[in-house]
């Protein structure tokens, strides 16, 4: 019996130490633009007379959510196949041709033998245009940019932790500091757009452009994901992304199962 307590003792010390940790990775976006103004979630708005653009980075999905105001009182029509972001000169595209099932999928056996499945579902895809009705708004996430952030920024970082006010208030981390010039990421919007007449006709067609650049990156181990997403629900100009560190859950997992088989295994207990 000894021998057995010890050894659960052992398994529960293994699945402790091998499910690791989760670190966070939070970055801070910038605007450069002439004539930028800020908005109430501390991003950046572009204006003109006709209509007014801003950038989310702070969805869980990696997307890019974009709010598209209409100034004037006639509609306007965004052509998502004319627009586009760019991330350090790569285009991306906002429509990606990618279609998602949402549904219930019930299986029936037949009277006869056999089986049929009956699938009740709806389809979501991106449209190709959006017409937004006068003085009215769209929003909509676009254009995922998380794989890309991974592959440039990666997830060595030079420097000592240090505590540093993030989200005004002091976190231990580590971070980095970058300007416009020698920033290792880049993004430029691209959005087509064009007034149209009582018959839905294009009277003029422009396209306003954004730039962005990553100006800070921070990795924190300290913070949980549910008190992080709460702090970054308020910032529309950081993303982030989490990865897990250690062995996993999955090592403990074997681990455990050899040890309870060398338990069962052993006649003399």
């Amino acid at each position: 019996m000894q021998k057995i307590i010890k050894s659960i003792l052992l398994l529960a010390s293994i699945m402790f130490l091998s499910s690791g940790c989760v670190v966070n990775y939070v970055g801070t976006w910038q605007n450069y633009d002439e004539g930028k103004e800020l908005t109430d979630q501390g991003n950046y708005a572009i204006k003109n007379d006709t209509i007014g653009i801003s950038h989310a980075f702070n969805t869980r999905s990696g997307k890019i959510q974009i709010r598209m105001e209409n100034y004037t009182d006639k509609p306007l029509l965004i052509n998502l196949t004319k627009s586009a972001m760019t991330v350090n000169g790569k285009a991306m595209g906002f429509v990606d041709g990618k279609s998602t099932i949402y549904g219930v999928l019930n299986s029936f056996n037949g009277v006869q033998g056999g089986s049929f499945s009956i699938i009740d579902a709806d389809m979501q895809t991106t449209p190709n245009t959006i017409i937004i009705p006068p003085f009215s708004f769209a929003e909509g996430q676009y254009t995922n940019i998380r794989v890309e952030k991974q592959m440039v920024i990666g997830e060595k970082f030079d420097g000592n932790w240090t505590t540093y006010p993030l989200f005004d208030e002091p976190m231990y981390m580590k971070v980095l500091f970058y300007n416009q010039e020698d920033s290792p990421l880049k993004l430029t919007s691209f959005i087509n757009y064009s007034v149209l007449n009582k018959d839905n006709e294009p009277l003029n067609t422009n396209t306003l452009i954004q730039n962005f650049y990553l100006s800070s990156y921070a990795r924190l181990k300290y913070i949980g994901e549910k008190t992080l997403n709460q702090k970054l629900e308020s910032r529309e100009d950081m993303s982030s992304y989490s990865v897990l560190k250690g062995g996993g859950l999955a090592t403990g997992l074997l681990l455990g199962a050899l040890m309870v088989g060398l338990i069962i295994a052993d006649p003399d207990e």
